[in-house]
């Protein structure tokens, strides 16, 4: 009788059982959540359309209240708790999700430093994340990995960031990995690149001959298929690959770039194990130092390596069509509307006339 009884045991209520109010903010969506990597690029993305839900967010980050002091007004006054926490500190992750139903990791690096490894951050940081919250009873977790992650990529970022998506799902089987191609934004660090160098060089360089494949994304839309995945647990235990609509070339992306800027400048192609021996002793030098050392825009080996394969979504995987989700074309004005801050004119509308017959 005791086999039977488990057999048909009913499924728990879903986390938004307890939803309460007519949605958004002064409601309550029945979700608890901790959201790891909130003040990161995706992150604060991510905790505003999570929160304003209605959703209660426990909000752990190692930095000063400077620095996190903007998520506050995400939610509703009382709904946004923020919390001091390192990645080696069991307790101080077990208090952070013991409370919560849903747990949304998005912590990453793009460079190694002294304190922090690509293993540390993508391969044992979520392997004691994903343990820690079967342990607790943690009903459903989010993992953000990166489009382009696999064992045999000659880059360590992408290889540990595959790494920690099977140890995740080792630990939890049910989590829900997504995957999202490079993404622009106001604070990115893709397209970014190219206008800053247009304003600081006098051409803008190219790694090898710029003819690699990339799936550039807004990062809003990756936030409201996160939001969308958090209130759908038909999402358990699947992999979401989100990309763009358009596929380019990295000299497409350039091009765009310097049109969008309104900048005369030109392209120049580099050999990428130039731009890797350039790279060398700044690498070396964050593994070693103590403190803090600015880094150098397109000048980090993870930023070189992404420019030696193609990233695009696979046919066959899931991706914002399977979540109900139209994404931005990134040419829409509104998408690339930060770049307007590195044209030598201002943000005067309009074309300029050496734009009009621009390749």
């Amino acid at each position: 009788m005791a086999s039977a009884a488990k057999e048909f045991k009913v499924p728990p209520p879903p986390v938004t059982a307890g939803a309460s109010g007519t949605g958004g903010r002064s409601s309550f969506s029945g979700i608890t959540c901790t959201v790891f990597g909130s003040t990161g690029f995706l992150g604060r993305y991510v905790t505003h359309h999570v929160a304003k839900s209605g959703s209660r967010m426990i909000l752990p980050t190692r930095c000063g209240e400077n620095d996190r002091q903007h998520l506050k007004v995400m939610g509703d006054l009382g709904q946004i708790l923020q919390m001091d926490y390192a990645i080696s500190d069991e307790g101080a992750i077990r208090h952070a999700v013991e409370r919560s139903n849903v747990v949304i990791n998005m912590v990453g690096r793009e460079w190694e430093t002294r304190n922090f490894s690509f293993e540390d951050v993508h391969v044992t940081f979520p392997k004691k994340l994903a343990e820690i919250c079967a342990d607790v009873g943690v009903r459903r977790l989010i993992h953000v990995s990166a489009l382009g992650a696999a064992d045999d990529h000659p880059s360590a970022y992408f290889r540990t960031k595959a790494q920690g998506e099977a140890a995740v799902r080792e630990a939890f089987p049910s989590a829900t990995v997504v995957r999202p191609a490079k993404m622009v934004g106001v604070e990115d660090r893709f397209l970014n690149v190219f206008a800053e160098h247009s304003r600081k060089y006098p051409m803008v360089p190219i790694i090898d001959g710029g003819d690699t494949q990339h799936q550039p994304v807004f990062v809003d839309d990756v936030a409201v298929a996160i939001r969308q995945i958090v209130h759908d647990e038909l999402t358990s235990g699947r992999t979401y690959e989100l990309a763009g609509k358009k596929v380019y070339t990295v000299h497409d992306l350039a091009k765009l770039v310097l049109r969008t800027a309104r900048s005369r400048r030109s392209t120049a192609y580099i050999p990428s194990f130039i731009m890797r021996a350039l790279s060398c002793p700044h690498e070396f030098l964050l593994r070693k130092v103590p403190f803090p050392m600015p880094t150098p825009v397109g000048l980090t080996r993870s930023y070189i390596d992404a420019q030696s394969r193609d990233y695009v979504k696979a046919p066959d995987t899931l991706g914002f069509s399977d979540l109900g989700i139209d994404p931005n074309d990134i040419e829409n004005g509104y998408v690339l509307d930060y770049l307007r801050s590195f044209r030598a004119g201002g943000y005067a509308l309009g074309e300029a006339p050496w734009e009009q017959n621009a390749a």
